[in-house]
């Protein structure tokens, strides 16, 4: 009884969110439910009195009765028509309104939390279930279809009480003895709750079933959503399969992976058909004795002819309702299991504290940003990446971050970007804890470069202003000082080129050129803070110097922060930080720290072959 509350509670809230999306569709959906109903139980009285009226040999008022049957069979049937053609629309609406319910939640937690395994893997699995079985479209003809039998259940249990309730004309015998009110009554109520008993038992024993099979296949999906989507779907993997000759490998691996997930499905199948055929066959030995007791009422004239196919009609709408009710509960117990991670991330709480003071607005760019006393360890893993870190930032600098790799250099601006917050410490601005200030405007102070920087397959403007106005002069303005005017200006439709082809045509580019639009985007949102954070890695240490001299033209008058386990940002810098082991063991200008014979001075001597 737990497990069936638990899934009803899960449903019901889903209904909620489908109302709150379009407040018309249930209505719309339980109208189509009752004129369906009407329909089925209108014909089958239509039908009954047109047949005495046959046997009676009323031929005119039967050709009225026959009148009434195709006219009503006519309206339902068109506006039943239109109400589904409809519908096709609205559940189209629901299924894509998943998928955005999904991302807007996504988007408004923060990158901490959302970082978690846990929480991602809510996320992927809601949509991977939703494409696999069905989303809120198929909860709601669920729904609509239990609704549908427990009318039919309601409405034919009322005719089969009329039925009981009719006194046989000939009482003689066995038959007469049945056919009479209370016996009749007693005889389908005891197979009614036999049927409902066993029913039931057959629902407990396969849920249990289907849930251990469900459960255990989550981690088959994952490779195979991992191996179509990484692997597969990826054209950069396609160089690496071909120079190490690794196609057999991962066609070995999806083929293991596949016949999990078939044996899967056949034990899914075969469990389904089993409880399908149990429950058939509790349904079958009942609706053959409702049809035994059927024809005892019309044989000992308890009933008429047409009556007698009225009845028989409601005896199969009852045990067909029976059966739906069973099957849909199964489905809908199917539906509610897969669709809990998808509420379970709809209830995840940010682990950031949500600010709500604005931060200052301030045309001359002075802000004071400080470390006090910060340590960081990322979650699930107790070793600090930054440990008691102090420091202020000059503003209107150029502040180099250096230190080698895993030094804590990129913890240290996810840090200060308020991607992560400290584990102990704080970082203010202007006095103030970052925490308390609003995270949207606290992030309008920053434009970042990240190492790991992409680019959409949206047209170039939208990649420039990151979906914000178009302001054409701005924008030309930022891919002028980025380099990378003749660029865009080459390219088939300019501005409104669509960069790669994921979504149609477009055009791809270089590595190179990806980076100068990435820099154009930092320098059009204007910030008064720019942060390079190492995306330049992949270049060789000449290229590298030529960017960054570069930037530093364009970063003229704004505070930038260059981040590097290299040295050539350091030329343009007056103040470095050099990070070792999640700690600041070293700060001055480039004369200072070489002249101090540390860590820099050895990374400097290191690398200064490839700057001069």
């Amino acid at each position: 009884m737990s497990d069936f509350i638990s899934i009803h509670k899960t449903g019901f809230r889903l209904l909620k969110m489908i109302h709150s999306v379009d407040s018309a569709i249930i209505p719309l959906h339980l109208l189509e439910v009752c004129f369906s109903t009407i329909q089925i139980y209108a014909g089958l009285f239509l039908t009954a009195g047109l047949i005495d009226l046959l046997l009676k040999g009323a031929y005119g008022q039967a050709a009225q009765w026959a009148l009434y049957l195709l006219g009503m069979n006519l309206f339902f049937g068109v506006t039943l028509c239109l109400l589904r053609r409809k519908f096709r629309g609205m559940r189209n609406r629901i299924w894509l309104i998943f998928y955005v319910w999904l991302r807007e939640k996504a988007f408004s937690l923060d990158y901490e939390t959302m970082e978690r395994p846990e929480v991602s893997e809510k996320l992927l699995y809601s949509e991977r279930t939703s494409e696999m079985h069905g989303g809120l479209g198929v909860l709601l003809c669920r729904y609509c279809d239990i609704l549908k039998a427990l009318l039919n259940i309601l409405l034919s249990v009322g005719m089969v009480a009329v039925l009981c309730m009719a006194g046989p004309e000939k009482q003689a015998g066995l038959t007469g003895w049945i056919a009479k009110p209370l016996p009749s009554a007693l005889l389908f109520g005891a197979a009614f709750a036999g049927m409902l008993l066993g029913s039931w038992k057959i629902f407990g024993k396969f849920a249990a079933k289907q849930m251990a099979i469900f459960s255990s296949h989550t981690g088959v999906e994952n490779k195979i959503s991992y191996l179509q989507s990484q692997v597969l779907g990826k054209t950069e993997t396609g160089k690496i399969i071909r120079i190490y000759n690794m196609q057999e490998m991962i066609l070995k691996n999806i083929t293991e992976n596949l016949e999990k997930a078939c044996a899967y499905y056949e034990n899914m199948c075969d469990l389904e058909r089993r409880e399908c055929d149990s429950n058939k066959m509790i349904s079958s030995f009942f609706t053959v004795f409702s049809y035994l007791l059927v024809a005892v009422k019309a044989l000992t004239g308890a009933i008429t002819v047409g009556a007698f196919t009225q009845f028989a009609g409601v005896v199969n709408q009852f045990g067909n309702a029976c059966l739906t009710l069973i099957a849909d509960q199964g489905e809908l117990r199917k539906i509610c299991t897969y669709m809990g991670p998808f509420l379970q991330f709809l209830d995840t709480e940010n682990l950031h504290a949500a600010g709500s003071i604005p931060v200052e607005k301030r045309t001359d760019g002075e802000y004071e940003l400080a470390f006090e006393n910060v340590s960081f360890h990322y979650p699930g893993c107790e070793e600090l990446a930054l440990k008691d870190v102090n420091c202020k930032i000059r503003m209107k600098g150029k502040l180099a971050v250096v230190g080698r790799n895993g030094a804590g250099k990129t913890t240290f601006i996810n840090l200060l970007c308020r991607l992560y917050e400290p584990t102990a410490g704080r970082i203010t601005l202007n006095g103030v804890d970052i925490r308390k200030y609003s995270e949207e405007e606290y992030r309008t102070l920053f434009g970042v470069v990240f190492q790991d920087f992409r680019l959409f397959a949206f047209p170039v403007w939208k990649n420039i202003t990151a979906g914000g106005e178009r302001l054409e002069e701005r924008i030309r303005k930022a891919l002028r000082q980025a380099d990378a005017e003749g660029l865009v200006q080459a390219m088939p439709q300019g501005l409104d080129t669509n960069l790669y082809k994921n979504l149609g045509d477009g055009v791809e580019i270089s590595g190179g050129e990806a980076q100068k639009l990435a820099l154009a985007r930092a320098l059009y949102k204007d910030a008064p803070v720019v942060i390079l954070d190492e995306p330049t890695a992949a270049l060789d240490p000449e290229a590298e110097a030529e960017v960054y001299a570069r930037f530093n033209r364009m970063v003229e008058g704004r505070t930038s922060i260059y981040i590097s386990h290299r040295m050539s940002s350091c030329r343009f810098c007056e103040d470095i930080i050099v990070f070792d082991q999640g700690r600041i063991v070293e700060r001055g200008s480039h004369e200072e720290l070489c002249a101090a014979g540390g860590n820099y001075a050895r990374m400097w001597e290191a690398q200064a072959k490839y700057y001069t």
